[in-house]
């Protein structure tokens, strides 16, 4: 046997051997003698390296001993110590795990740097000590739990290996290819069926409370330091589950919710402590979850998606040595370690063999089942440790978990000198030749598609903990708390809500996120637009056709923020009816928007299909809520202006409105006939008269028939008289419009403006509506009916309605008392209706009320000399400019469009516009832009000169109409 100091090789940095005097202070001759020789190595090692120099101090006198030893018989020693067990308390537990782990760094460095140990056998003896520390630690705490009479096994059976509970190592430590200052990843499920604990014992309290001591036996430090920080984030769904599962719980989350990087982490998963019955059981049940029996191609596009979300072009350009991430970045340990899972995943349920842990034996597995060619397997191999080595030296320096290049030469050329070499630019060719030969093998597996994240930076959601360059990139994009947004995406990830909790919805949303995040960036506040997004997800009830549709439309992406921000009424529709968005990605959708040829062919082609009328009632529906929200999002996205969304909203009405009332009247006959020689119609009131409906706009109509004077009702089987027919006739339409059905509503219907009101038949025959408007109509009814029209109606009746009407308009009229009456029910509605909110354009002063009746008075009064019959209020305030009746009229117009523009923006955006929880800055913002305004400021200010200048003309205007 030779002595490990005898096999060190020297170093070639400089020889201070003043470096090493507080080590040989307090020693013997024969220990200083045995330091001494190895100086060659220890100087340079120790200048270079704080930590190592640290530990020698601290065990010096062990060291000469290890020195004149075997290094493998030592560690041996060292792992023995740190299992034997025995200790009466906690503390002295830990004193003794972490004198052991000192020890063990310190041997492994030395013996490494020295050339007498690989990094492959530095990693497997670091994973030994990490699992020795384990049992040891879960090995006491079993004790004193039998001491305290907690448990069902007696005393000398009180062991980790009794427990019930299995500890999985995952990552490099379960691969036996622990990094030298790396954290461990642990995962504890145990078995609540196994007699461990009484029958009334509490399982999980049990099982977490041990784990949580455990790790703080780990990781605590204490006057000795630490052992191994001891990371338990990888279990399932770690924000929401404790840190011990049953195995239950964990097979159940696996087989429902596991993600294809769970797959990936779980082949190097190893039971490391515990009781290993319990850890194989497991890994056995588990074995379909990482193993799938076929090719998986929609597994083998997240795979790769997820590792292309790494721009591996960032901050890492092929002559970069200085600041290189020698794990992350390209060509480093992460994308060898890719190259071989992902190939583990894709074949490994097919071909046992490749079920191994350790990336190299995997590489000879690969290279066996003739996935890759043994020159391949071996560059790899021989690039990966010499990249493990880099690493390590690295985490040698200062016991710190670090992966990233000096950013200085001086930096480099002292890990240049802990590797052995004597140049440092030697060091650096070396190191660019493997990042070189790794990036070209990883190339060639990943040829498929370009870095999802583009341009942007690193974007990595997997895993538990935050990728340093994601956080980096997230603030570029300008997220002000990147560790939040990052932790939030990896809930979506893990299936936190119901949108992602499929495989198919979470393969999109892989996809998605790059393009999503860059969208939310250019919003202008990222931080807003992705709590909006959040809030947005939280309550979709299924994501697969969602991310689907917004990873390839960018105009459907932009449409839904602008809905989050500025338009949640819109945002609640995709929320509630997914399938409304489908029109929005039609090619045709932008030209046929503003068409209502379009839009009409499009209601009729859904409807045609209808099998029965209830089917037709849902259809109609579902269909008009997609075009409801067509228009809407043509307005908010400025396809449309307010007054053709006015018009689109009306003709989809009128168009639905059409085809209900000839469904229910053709089923309404079925069972009563119909009336011979009638003829009917619907009269439209209010906007839809006007055509000028927003999104929310109620349907005001009545039913006005026309029958032979001495007709006897209806020829069906079950006849009924006239007014009884068109009356349940009428209830049938407004049923069809205005019933709450699983598709939810159509219309609100208003028949209010019928004779008499409400107190009236609903259904009204033309020669009473005559009568009534003659002798009996107030003059609210006569304003109502200014604008009234046909909307619907046999062949005929249209052209008798209109002379109908425009014989009662044209009625002599006492002016004065017109005037007086508008007046008093202007001052009525202010008084029993005030207005809400600083935009409650209607019912303000000066609002659109006073605008539509200074319209209809003027329609009543002057319908003569304006020659507009039943015009649009702004087309009757233009012709009292241009007849000189009102000077203003055309300045009142304007303000009529600006009203109108604002109203429909409101309708089409809140939920409830008159309250200030919608009037966003994004809203607003909007509002100021489809107004032409510069800004909402602007807008506001112009706002009350409006209505000032509306309340003075309404003054002149009445005053000069009283004659």
């Amino acid at each position: 046997m030779t002595a490990l100091g005898q096999r060190l090789a020297p170093l070639p940095g400089p020889q201070d051997d003043e470096i090493a005097t507080d080590i040989l202070t307090g020693l013997g001759e024969e220990a200083r003698a045995a330091i001494t020789a190895a100086l060659p190595t220890l100087a340079p090692a120790f200048a270079a390296a704080p930590y190592l120099h640290d530990l020698a101090r601290r065990h010096a006198s062990w060291l000469a001993g290890a020195l004149a030893g075997d290094p493998t018989e030592v560690f041996a020693t060292i792992l023995a110590d740190m299992r034997i067990g025995g200790d009466d308390d906690e503390a002295a537990l830990m004193k003794r795990l972490r004198i052991g782990k000192g020890r063990g760094a310190l041997l492994s460095a030395l013996a490494e740097i020295g050339g007498v140990w690989s990094a492959e056998d530095t990693t497997s003896r670091m994973s030994d000590m990490a699992d020795a520390a384990l049992s040891a630690g879960l090995d006491f705490l079993m004790a004193e739990a039998a001491r305290q009479g907690r448990l069902l096994l007696p005393a000398d059976a009180a062991r980790g290996a009794n427990s019930g509970l299995a500890i999985f190592a995952l990552g490099k430590h379960g691969g036996q290819e622990l990094n030298y200052s790396s954290d461990i990843d642990i995962v504890a499920f145990y078995d609540p069926h196994l007699p461990v604990l009484p029958d009334d014992g509490e399982h999980n309290k049990f099982y977490v409370r041990l784990l949580r001591r455990l790790v703080a036996i780990m990781q605590d430090r204490t006057a000795d330091g630490y052992v191994f920080r001891t990371d338990v984030r990888l279990r399932p769904d770690p924000g929401s589950t404790p840190i011990a599962l049953s195995v239950d719980a964990a097979l159940g989350y696996y087989e429902s919710r596991g993600q294809n990087w769970e797959r990936a982490a779980w082949i190097k998963a190893r039971p490391c402590a515990g009781d290993l019955g319990v850890g194989h059981g497991f890994l056995k049940e588990l074995a379909p979850f990482i193993w799938r029996k076929h090719l998986d191609f929609a597994m083998i596009a997240d795979i790769q998606a997820m590792k292309r979300q790494i721009n591996i072009h960032r901050k890492v350009g092929a002559e970069r040595v200085l600041g290189h991430n020698v794990k992350l970045g390209r060509g480093g340990i992460r994308e060898i370690e890719f190259f071989v899972q992902t190939q583990q995943l894709i074949a490994g349920g097919r071909d046992p063999d490749l079920r191994v842990r350790p990336t190299v034996k995997a590489l000879a597995a690969l290279v066996a089942g003739r996935w890759i060619g043994a020159d391949t397997a071996r560059e790899l191999e021989e690039t990966y440790w010499f990249l493990r080595a880099v690493e390590n030296r690295l985490q040698m320096q200062r016991d710190e978990q670090t992966h990233v290049m000096p950013e200085t030469e001086a930096g480099v050329g002292e890990i240049a000198l802990l590797m052995g070499y004597a140049e440092r630019a030697a060091f650096e060719a070396d190191y660019r030749a493997a990042l070189a030969r790794v990036s070209e093998y990883y190339a060639e597996l990943f040829s498929e598609g370009g870095s999802l994240s583009g341009d942007l930076g690193n974007l990595v959601f997997t895993g538990s903990d935050d990728d340093p360059d994601t956080l980096e990139t997230l603030a570029e994009l300008g997220f002000s708390d990147p560790a939040a947004v990052s932790a939030t995406i990896r809930k979506w990830h893990y299936g936190g809500y119901a949108a992602t909790r499929t495989a198919k919805a979470r393969e999109h949303l892989t996809e998605l996120i790059p393009l999503l995040l860059k969208t939310l960036a250019e919003s202008g506040n990222a931080d807003t637009a992705f709590m909006r997004f959040n809030d947005f997800l939280t309550r979709l009830p299924a994501g697969v056709q969602m991310f689907a549709l917004l990873r390839n439309h960018e105009q459907l992406r932009q449409l839904l923020l602008d809905f989050m921000s500025s338009a949640p009424r819109l945002a609640e529709a995709v929320i509630h009816r997914a399938h409304v968005v489908d029109g929005l990605i039609d090619p045709a959708f932008a030209g046929d928007i503003a068409t209502s040829e379009a839009l009409v062919a499009s209601v009729d082609a859904f409807l045609a299909d209808a099998r029965s009328y209830e089917d037709l009632i849902d259809r109609a529906r579902i269909i008009g809520q997609e075009q409801k929200f067509l228009i809407a999002a043509g307005l908010v996205g400025g396809a449309l202006s307010a007054e053709q969304a006015g018009r689109q909203f009306t003709a989809l009405a009128e168009t639905l409105l059409a085809r209900l009332f000839a469904a229910a009247r053709e089923s309404f006959a079925a069972r009563h006939g119909t009336v011979p020689g009638a003829r009917l119609g619907l009269l439209g009131f209010g906007k839809i008269a006007s055509r000028e409906m927003t999104l929310t706009s109620d349907l005001d109509f009545i039913l006005l028939y026309e029958v032979p004077e001495d007709s006897p009702g209806s020829d069906g089987t079950r006849p009924l008289d006239v007014p009884t027919y068109f009356t349940r006739l009428t209830q049938r339409l407004v049923a069809a419009i205005s019933a709450p059905t699983a598709e939810g509503v159509l219309y609100e219907a208003d028949m209010r403006l019928r004779p008499s009101g409400n107190a009236g038949p609903l259904a009204t025959s033309l020669k009473r509506f005559r009568s009534y408007q003659r002798q009996e109509a107030w003059t609210w009814e006569h304003l109502a009916l200014t604008r009234a029209r046909l909307v619907i109606g046999d062949a005929g009746l249209d052209a008798t309605v209109k002379a109908e009407i425009a014989e009662i308009l044209a009625l002599p009229r006492d002016r004065g008392k017109i005037v007086d009456d508008v007046v008093e029910m202007r001052a009525l509605m202010a008084r029993e209706r005030p207005p809400r909110h600083p935009f409650d354009l209607k019912l303000h002063d000066g609002g659109l009320v006073d605008l539509e009746f200074i319209a209809q008075t003027a329609q009543l009064l002057e319908g003569d000399r304006l020659a507009v019959p039943q015009a649009q209020p702004a087309g009757v305030l233009m012709r009292l400019a241009e007849t000189g009746l009102l000077p203003e009229g055309e300045r009142l117009a304007e303000i009529h469009a600006t009203y109108s523009a604002i109203l429909q923006l409101m309708s089409a955006c809140l939920i409830d516009p008159l309250r200030d929880e919608g009037w966003t800055p994004a809203f607003r913002d909007l509002v100021a832009r489809r107004t032409n305004y510069p800004d909402f400021a602007r807008l506001e200010a112009d706002v009350l000169a409006m209505r000032e200048d509306v309340g003075r003309a309404a003054t002149a205007f009445y005053e000069k109409m009283r004659g």
